[in-house]
């Protein structure tokens, strides 16, 4: 599922606190929607520069802008602000000022546009930067993925494969090892960032695992609040394979059986780890994580064992030339 749109209402519900925020005009206008993480300064537009204004995404007045403003006459004010509200914007935000510095045209233009405007207590900077972050993720690309996601090691890590194969009781083990839940059953995926993919729980089941023959778990209340990860970048996909009988020793003993898989368009490495009795899935997923990364610092111990049996056989048919 992809989140394209977030309403004007829903901004404010979620920002209010953080960003100070006061509704001054248009109050029954929340349901206007915002489809942009970008965030846009119209300074040109009180110029009458009307061709860069894009409506679908947050406005933002600073200082500069409302200073320009209260220079000029109220008629060419207000024809300006005209000019700007006719764009049919979703949302007008000013930085950094209190109800007092605003000129009275602009909450009666805003008003009789059906056009929300809101007051912000940051400067102007950091207002469009916490908004363009919080934006990028509401509106990201996302689904949701079966699995347990673990933060191993440092490094975000997805346990998936079959219902019933392990994937929680392997990360349950993995918890009592030192590292941490982030999401249990059906993790969220996001591209908040090109090309990558950030995971983070559900808030239903937040801090949660269900382990069969122990039920729902809060694993905050269990093993303390350090155990639990907000939210990870995903890097590795390890997915469990049943496997029986003379299968096992089909598997290549020598070679990592690995491949990628993609998300939202989105490659990430995978590694398939076979499932047996008594094999101890939990040590095998902390080797999978360090081989990951002795890889991504440029060291393929298949690689180099390969290039060392190598060396021994052309060494080997040098010394039988000799002889």
């Amino acid at each position: 599922m992809s989140a394209t749109t977030i309403t004007v209402e829903e901004v404010f519900n979620a920002q209010a606190e953080p960003l100070g925020l006061e509704w001054v005009a248009a109050r029954g206008a929340g349901g206007h929607e915002i489809e942009s993480e970008m965030v846009q300064k119209p300074s040109l537009a009180l110029a009458g520069q009307l061709d860069f204004v894009y409506p679908n995404r947050l406005q933002v007045f600073g200082r500069a802008e409302i200073s320009f403003l209260n220079k000029m006459a109220s008629d060419e004010r207000r024809g300006a602000l005209e000019g700007l509200f006719g764009k049919g914007l979703s949302a007008l935000m000013v930085s950094d000022r209190g109800r007092q510095d605003l000129p009275p045209e602009l909450t009666e233009v805003a008003e009789a546009h059906s056009t929300p405007l809101l007051l912000a207590r940051l400067p102007s900077p950091r207002l469009v930067h916490h908004l363009h972050h919080y934006l990028s993720r509401v509106l990201a690309e996302r689904t949701t993925v079966h699995g347990v996601f673990l933060d191993v090691m440092g490094l975000g890590t997805l346990l998936t494969g079959p219902s019933g194969v392990g994937k929680s009781e392997v990360a349950l083990e993995l918890l009592t090892r030192g590292h941490h839940l982030i999401a249990d059953d059906a993790p969220e995926l996001a591209a908040e960032v090109p090309g990558m993919l950030v995971g983070r729980s559900p808030e239903l089941l937040q801090d949660h695992m269900e382990v069969r023959g122990l039920g729902i778990l809060n694993i905050r209340h269990l093993f303390g609040p350090a155990t639990i990860v907000a939210s990870k970048r995903l890097r590795l996909i390890i997915q469990f394979k049943r496997v029986q009988g003379d299968d096992l020793s089909q598997i290549d003993r020598l070679q990592q059986e690995q491949d990628t898989q993609s998300i939202l368009g989105i490659e990430i490495p995978r590694v398939v780890l076979p499932v047996t009795p008594g094999r101890n899935l939990a040590v095998m997923v902390e080797v999978a994580v360090q081989s990951y990364f002795h890889k991504a610092s440029g060291f393929n111990p298949e690689k180099d064992f390969r290039d060392r049996l190598r060396k021994r056989l052309q060494e080997d048919d040098r010394g039988g030339e000799w002889n």
